[in-house]
Order: structure tokens, then sequence, then C-alpha cells
């Protein structure tokens, strides 16, 4: 069962978009000096009780659902994860994830209109720096283009 900790409104996680994050905990990440270390423990309440309450609350706010970690990643919350996505973009809105995993999209992944993906590395720096890791894909033709360039000032 996903488990959120927080959510609020962003303009910093997708460039040009205000953002719905909703926070998940119990990040099996855990990467060192991490800016949200909170999250690496189980708790909060239950997303699925309340997602809907919150998608509505905060409507007129957002263009994209971020999510902001992907809890610890069994398949009952990726699938869980992708029913969101189906939700969302049914009610005409965008979705993200941010996963601190140093890999490639994977194809549960592929119902997210963007993804960042990279754990925080303290000696590359945080995603508006060039040389960190990290990088943010946004899905344009059913492909995932490298969009991080639009972090650097």
């Amino acid at each position: 069962m996903l488990l959120y900790a927080s959510v609020g409104i962003s303009e910093l996680e997708i460039p040009t978009k205000q953002s719905l994050v909703i926070y998940i905990s119990n990040c099996q990440h855990k990467c060192k000096n991490c800016h949200t270390p909170y999250l690496h423990d189980s708790f909060g309440d239950s997303l699925k009780d309340n997602f809907q309450t919150i998608f509505n609350i905060y409507y007129n706010y957002f263009d994209v659902v971020c999510f902001m970690g992907e809890g610890k990643e069994s398949i009952k919350e990726k699938d869980e994860m992708i029913k969101y996505c189906k939700f969302i973009h049914d009610n005409k809105k965008q979705v993200a994830l941010y996963c601190g995993r140093d890999c490639y999209i994977e194809s549960w992944m592929k119902c997210f209109d963007y993804v960042k993906i990279g754990s925080y590395q303290e000696e590359k720096g945080p995603i508006v720096k060039k040389t960190s890791n990290q990088k943010l894909f946004k899905k344009e033709n059913n492909k995932y283009k490298d969009i991080t360039y639009m972090f650097w000032k």
C-alpha cells in the first residue's frame, strides 16, 4: 500500500508547470544527504483512501500530479500508480514520477508524462546543476526526451 506523508503545490518540479506534489514515504533508495530524508521511513496515510479527495481539492491549482517517490516498489504499488495515471489522464491532467533509481525508464513507468530518474549523489549535485546524474524525461510521441537542461539557469 502506498503511503503519503504530505502534499503541496510547486512550480519547481516540472519546468513551466504547476505540480500537485504527493510525497510518498518508504523510499528504498535512502540517498546520502537526501533533501527529504523523512521519506525514508514508512509512515503516513493511505494514498488509495485519500487520492480522489486530494485531487479534487487542488484540481484548479495544478497541471501535473507529481509523485515524489514510488514507495517500496512492490507489484501492487506499481499497479496502484498505473491506475492513478489513468484516472489523472482521464481528467485532462498530466502525471509525473520522481524516483531515485539509477536505471532506465521501465515499462511500467510508461504511463507517466514525465519521469525523473537518478539517485541524489552529493558530489554531482541536484538536478539544477549540469554535473548532476539526475535526468528528467518528457514523453513526446510515445518516446521520452531528456529535458533536464530546462532546470539549468
